[in-house]
């Protein structure tokens, strides 16, 4: 999956409550573990660009800066957070062009918001709702508030990851779109790193090894992503695709602050 689509598909974030807050200071002890700085991501050309994750004093990413090869500025991502939570995710350098707002009961993620500008060339508008049918099962309601469309989005999580997702046409439960998920038992370094029920592309304990898409648009599809990676001790320093003949395409290359 390429990165922008995921992070739009993943976005599930939720921001503090109003009301005052009577759970006592969080206070982050210094990782134990290396953090993730930076990250190169490799097309089949070898050309890449670079990823770098600013840190706030407490550890939590407050900036993700794309750069070129040639190191100009491709795309930034801001994020701000109360009582370590992030409510705010600004995409691009304007923040009035486009960015998420996210809202939270308590712990819980409850809702978000998406806007861009309206001089944009193709402006969007959604909503997301969030709610918890089951046990380890979310279920994210999406309404286009420029065309009023609604898609239904469910989560399903075990051990700690994303196994599973399924998005829905809520009248006719026409699937829009079915994959699954298959991980490895090594940490994952992005795990947590948007702070407490952060981002999912950024909480799943482990790493992806295999990507299936089952349905696409009501039809079976039965496309299949497979990811290896090399590491040193428990830390991934380099993933890959795995092709069908098991031919290694370098994807992405992680860089750690030690």
């Amino acid at each position: 999956m390429k990165p922008t689509r995921l992070l739009l598909f993943l976005a599930l974030c939720c921001a503090a409550c109003t009301e005052s807050s009577t759970e006592p200071e969080i206070i982050i002890d210094p990782p134990a573990e290396p953090v993730i700085i930076a990250a190169r991501f490799y097309f089949t050309d070898q050309s890449h660009y670079k990823v770098e994750y600013h840190r706030n004093a407490i550890g939590l990413v407050e900036a993700e800066i794309q750069f070129k090869e040639n190191g100009d500025t491709l795309s930034v991502n801001k994020y701000k957070y109360v009582n370590y939570q992030v409510t705010e995710q600004q995409i691009g350098t304007n923040p009035k062009v486009a960015g998420f707002t996210y809202r939270y009961k308590g712990d819980t993620l409850v809702a978000a918001e998406y806007k861009d500008a309206a001089t944009s060339p193709r402006p969007q508008h959604f909503t997301r709702t969030y709610s918890y049918p089951e046990k380890n099962m979310v279920l994210i309601a999406e309404q286009n508030m420029l065309t009023k469309a609604v898609q239904h989005t469910y989560l399903y999580f075990q051990q700690g990851n994303v196994v599973r997702s399924k998005t829905l046409d809520p009248v006719t439960d026409r699937v829009i779109e079915e994959v699954q998920l298959e991980y490895d038992e090594r940490p994952n370094p992005y795990y947590n790193l948007t702070g407490r029920n952060g981002l999912p592309m950024f909480r799943s304990q482990s790493n992806v090894t295999v990507v299936k898409t089952l349905f696409r648009n009501g039809e079976s599809v039965n496309s299949e992503v497979r990811y290896a990676y090399d590491y040193q001790g428990p830390w991934p320093v380099k993933k890959y695709q795995v092709l069908a003949n098991n031919q290694k395409l370098l994807e992405q290359e992680y860089i750690y602050n030690r």
